[in-house]
Parts: structure tokens; sequence; C-alpha cells
């Protein structure tokens, strides 16, 4: 047998457990845009292993960064899912709120842009599959907390 780590099956209490957290601030992620969650049919939130890294991945930026959810989600919505994903043409990126708004996490938003988007599931997207690096997210950080600094 072979373990997925895509796989959702640990619900909500179990996944805060596991990760040191209160099933309320999963929650508040969730709600902040910040991880989607599996939904059963009845409304049951499921993690899978990988959803379990990715929180830890922004709680250090969180704790290690001193960031706040609002600076998190700015990280995010900066990923170019556009390139990422398909390398949508310049009339998709037009069409596209993530693309023209750069503090909107692509995969929060309900009408997107491109053909390719709206018949996806997001959690399968390879964008918020990227989005899971803790590298890729520290240099993203560095990268703005620099910018920052030459701006003062």
């Amino acid at each position: 047998m072979v373990f997925d780590s895509n796989e959702p099956l640990l619900g909500i209490g179990l996944a805060a457990k596991k990760l040191g957290v209160s099933p309320e601030l999963l929650r508040l992620y969730e709600r902040e845009g910040l991880i989607i969650t599996y939904k059963t049919e009845s409304g049951h939130r499921l993690y899978s292993e990988r959803d379990l890294e990715w929180i830890e991945c922004f709680r250090v930026q969180i704790t290690k960064n001193k960031m706040n959810l609002a600076r998190v989600r700015m990280l995010l919505a900066l990923m170019p899912c556009w390139n990422i994903k398909s390398k949508c043409s310049k009339t998709d990126c037009k069409n596209c709120k993530a693309y023209k708004k750069s503090n909107v996490v692509c995969w929060t938003l309900t009408d997107q842009g491109s053909k390719v988007c709206r018949e996806a599931s997001c959690r399968d997207c390879e964008v918020y599959k990227n989005a899971c690096q803790a590298d890729k997210l520290n240099h993203m950080y560095v990268v703005i907390e620099n910018n920052e600094k030459k701006l003062n």
C-alpha cells in the first residue's frame, strides 16, 4: 500500500493536536485563505499530511519572522500563478483577478479568469502545491523585506 501525502485523512481535532494548535485556529487559517480545507459531504474538515506541512510552514513565518496573517496572505498573492500553472495567455491574465490584484491569493477567488483555472480543483493546483514549499515562502519574505529596507 502506497501512502499519498495529499490524501485528506485527519479530522480537525487530530490535525490540531498534531500541530499543537486549536481547531479554532485551523478554521481561522481557512477563513483567511491560507489553506484549502477538504470537506466531506457532511461538512467535516479533513487534513492531509501535506496540509499539516503547509500549516507548519506558514506558522514558522508567523513565529520566526513575526509575520501576521495579512503578510502571509500577501506573500501568497505574489506567487505568479499565471506562470506556474498554465502559462496563461495575455487575454487570460487580463481577465484574471489574481493577476490584476497583487493582494489576492488566486485560490480564494470564485471567479477566475482562465478556463484552466475554472475547471481545476484548487487543492490539486500546482500553484497551491508549490506554495507549500517553505524555502520559496522564505525566499519571497527575504526579497520583500530587502525591498522595504531600500525604500526606507
